[in-house]
């Protein structure tokens, strides 16, 4: 079996920590109201969440696009998001079937994670199912004309909503990552000629453009309730500075020179189930309500401890994933094939 690429798994780490760190910012006990340089802070740590989803699209997507279409993946994304989703309600159903976040809401979107659940499960399966067909459009489209389907797509997708509220031609999360798909499938193909200092100016000159966005959001919505409204505007996956920051950061960790470490593919290895245990619809609100983000009365300690909150998180989600993987990967993996054979006979598909 061909060994995974260290670079693109410690990406893959770093996007998943900016994303528990997003959401340490989003789903905590902080109102958000007036000004506080304790809100400053919490903006700030949400800053990068979105640019975690982009980047670990970016590269599921760059290595799809080269790839057989496989059912198995389907299936073995299907079945480790049941797994957490039942064994979740089973444990509170068992053993603590009064807590308040076992309403029956949560009860039926735990027993149908998919599609009320995980909305990034939901676009990513929507993306890999497509991934075939986009495929044939990649391999097909001439250079000059996959440039102008892309700055097409940039415009009325990037452009337009960063300097606007509007939303065209049907964008959504799944429009997004078809977005990210076709992106990736050009910088598999065609070398941009980018230099990395290059790269590291647009890294760093985006993070620094949003972070002073944030701050002098916040600062000027004292005296105007519109900028204290729109805060966050500049933070959502398809603004322009998040894009630019996750273009760049991919392709200089596409660059990294890390050989194949075990210990970082083993930590990657967990990743998804990082998403699936901190993010489920019940141990959500249980999980940032013992942290209480809103303890933390400054900017420095309520970025210092969101940082220090979300480390243990993923660390604790990533021993629970491997113990998973310990006892249940070649069952689910055996199952996986099992059930993608079975459909491909049903269907009449070799």
């Amino acid at each position: 079996m061909r060994q995974r690429q260290s670079n693109f798994e410690l990406l893959r780490i770093i996007s998943m920590f900016l994303i528990v760190l997003h959401h340490y910012g989003i789903h905590g006990t902080f109102y958000e109201g007036t000004f506080s340089w304790q809100k400053v802070g919490i903006n700030l740590v949400t800053s990068f969440g979105k640019v975690g989803v982009n980047i670990f699209v970016l590269i599921s997507a760059y290595f799809l696009v080269t790839k057989t279409f496989k059912l198995e993946r389907v299936y073995r994304l299907l079945l480790e998001t049941l797994f957490y989703s039942y064994v979740v309600l089973a444990i509170f159903w068992f053993f603590d079937r009064n807590n308040p976040t076992l309403t029956h809401t949560n009860i039926i979107h735990l027993l149908f994670p998919i599609p009320l659940e995980y909305w990034f499960v939901n676009a990513f399966l929507f993306m890999l199912c497509l991934s075939p067909f986009l495929n044939i459009l990649i391999r097909n489209i001439s250079k000059q004309m996959y440039i102008y389907l892309l700055l097409f797509l940039t415009f009325i997708w990037v452009i337009v909503p960063t300097v606007s509220t509007l939303k065209l031609a049907g964008y959504s999360d799944f429009a997004w990552f078809i977005y990210l798909y076709l992106l990736a499938g050009f910088l598999r193909n065609y070398d941009l000629n980018l230099s990395s200092s290059t790269l590291r100016w647009i890294f760093y000159g985006s993070v620094a453009i949003t972070l002073l966005l944030v701050t002098d959001f916040n600062i000027l919505g004292r005296s105007d309730q519109f900028f204290m409204d729109h805060v966050l505007f500049f933070l959502f996956q398809n603004k322009l500075p998040i894009v630019l920051m996750s273009f760049s950061l991919f392709l200089l960790g596409k660059d990294w020179n890390l050989g194949s470490n075990r210990f970082i593919n083993t930590v990657a290895s967990g990743i998804l189930g990082v998403y699936l245990i901190h993010d489920n619809v019940v141990i959500r609100p249980i999980l940032w309500t013992a942290v209480n983000n809103a303890q933390y009365k400054t900017l420095v300690s309520t970025i210092g401890m969101g940082i220090v909150a979300s480390i243990i998180i993923y660390i604790v989600c990533t021993v629970i994933d491997l113990i998973r993987q310990l006892f249940l990967a070649k069952f689910m993996n055996w199952l996986a094939v099992k059930l993608a054979n079975g459909t491909r006979r049903i269907f009449g598909v070799d």
